[in-house]
């Protein structure tokens, strides 16, 4: 059986929509690791939350007491 040649265009068109597959892939695997980054933020802060939440337990402080030392803070550091 014989062999049927493509042409140049034909090489070109299988080429570029390879290319393209490929792009898609990796735009997929982005958004799949940009969304993965998003929830490993997302947990980063629950943490943070917790420890300075139990922290301010240790210390018998409310949310009050520590704005009040948070902006004690930041008038000391301008002045």
């Amino acid at each position: 059986m014989a062999r049927v040649r493509k042409s140049s265009r034909e090489k070109l068109q299988e080429k570029l929509m390879d290319v393209q597959e490929a792009i898609e892939k990796y735009e997929e695997c982005l958004q799949r690791m940009k969304e993965e980054k998003k929830e490993y933020e997302r947990e980063l802060k629950a943490l943070e939350l917790e420890e300075l939440i139990g922290l301010m337990n240790e210390r018998n402080m409310s949310v009050e007491d520590v704005k009040r030392v948070i902006e004690e803070t930041g008038q000391a550091m301008s002045a």
